[in-house]
């Protein structure tokens, strides 16, 4: 069946957004995405007719919220290739990430922390706030100048018997996809636990956490079609039966005594407090739509997008792209001497939207030897007419600014 974009296109309100009186050309993907009316649809549903405090009360809305939060869960883990009880729910990846360094560093008394340099930003202060409490050590893995992982340096620092290995499945600046399985296999021989961020991975291809023989593995709802405010953990099962909660309250506990308190089993033991019901609805909605469209389908699309963009960006002279974001849809690139925001500022008055800085990124920016880069990233909406529409304002940008 052929790639219907229109259609696809129609099922996104904010696509028809104006701005200059322009239609929005929107390549901010990497950073967040644009809702369809199916998830916006499936969130106002749950609110209007089911809306209750899941795992609370014995009354009919509340076992009903509590069915439908549950379910979303099972949707969730069956996306991912995993377990429903090894799926917890967190506010964004960010904090998934955090809950994992506090396991690694804090209760599992990792004394070493293995990183990489192409890191987003909540990959690295996490660690340095874990590590610091618990005494432990961070290592880096080194980058090669194209935007790879060193293997030679992997097995290097491996070497040094890390209690954990943290990195990103696919860096949000250079689009890189890092050989996740192998890594996580190299980290296991090391004896060390394997924590995978996931944000940029998920939303693209099909990720099985099982196949991947991770420890932890997070991304977020939003980043794929869902709602802000909405992230995932997964944490591998025999873990999750061991590990001790970081947050106390409500909903969290099996029993409690002014003396001490037992907790429930995994994953409501990691989830006190009233949970984001309609988040969990809105990504399994966006979940329905991608399966829908394909997976495969999607990965096609966005790496023909990618490719056409380069092509023109090439036409330009003086473009220099960083990493290979094929995968991902992610073009991070500089043009000559020209700052990465006035790019960005030039593309927004022609109703492209980019995003510019270090992308949350710094000490990448810094193997880069960049400031700042201007960032095109690609999503199942998108049209070549887009690409095209991207390539004209960079040409802009360099007439007008250089």
């Amino acid at each position: 069946m052929a790639f219907d974009v229109d259609a696809i296109r129609d099922d996104f309100p904010i696509l028809a957004r104006m701005v200059n009186g322009k239609r929005i050309a929107y390549l901010d993907n990497a950073a967040t995405t644009q809702k369809p009316a199916a998830v916006l649809d499936a969130m106002r549903e749950y609110y209007e007719n089911s809306n209750a405090n899941a795992h609370r009360g014995g009354n009919a809305l509340a076992e009903e919220a509590t069915e439908i939060y549950e379910n979303a869960r099972k949707k969730v883990a069956r996306f991912v290739g995993a377990a429903p009880s090894e799926i917890v729910f967190t506010r964004n990846t960010t904090e998934a990430l955090n809950f994992a360094a506090r396991f690694c560093a804090g209760q599992l008394g990792a004394k070493r922390i293995l990183l990489t340099e192409m890191e987003h930003h909540s990959n690295i202060v996490n660690w340095q706030l874990a590590a610091k409490s618990a005494g432990a050590s961070i290592g880096h893995v080194k980058m090669r100048s194209y935007g790879k992982l060193c293997n030679e340096d992997v097995e290097k620092q491996l070497e040094k018997r890390p209690g954990a290995f943290s990195f990103t499945h696919a860096s949000n600046v250079l689009g890189t996809v890092n050989d996740a399985d192998a890594l996580c296999k190299m980290a296991r021989e090391a004896g060390a636990f394997s924590v995978v961020d996931g944000a940029q991975s998920v939303p693209h291809m099909k990720v099985d956490v099982h196949e991947m023989g991770c420890d932890f593995f997070a991304f977020s709802a939003h980043k794929m079609l869902g709602p802000t405010g909405l992230g995932v953990l997964y944490v591998k099962k025999e873990l999750a039966d061991k590990l001790e909660p970081i947050f106390g309250g409500g909903g969290a506990i099996e029993s409690v005594m002014l003396s001490g308190t037992t907790f429930a089993r995994a994953p409501q033991k990691f989830e006190p407090g009233t949970q984001d019901v309609a988040g969990a609805v809105g990504l399994a909605a966006a979940i329905e739509y991608l399966e829908k469209v394909g997976m495969g389908a999607i990965e096609k699309r966005v790496e023909g997008l990618h490719k056409a963009c380069i092509a023109g960006l090439k036409e330009v002279g003086g473009v220099h792209v960083h990493g290979n974001g094929e995968k991902t849809g992610i073009i991070s690139f500089n043009v000559g001497r020209l700052h990465a925001h006035d790019i960005a500022q030039i593309a927004s008055d022609d109703g492209v939207m980019l995003r510019a800085g270090h992308h949350c990124c710094q000490p990448l920016m810094k193997v880069l030897g960049a400031s700042a880069t201007a960032r095109a990233s690609f999503y199942l909406y998108n049209t070549e007419e887009e690409a095209q529409r991207l390539v004209t304002s960079v040409k802009r940008a360099k007439k007008v600014l250089s």
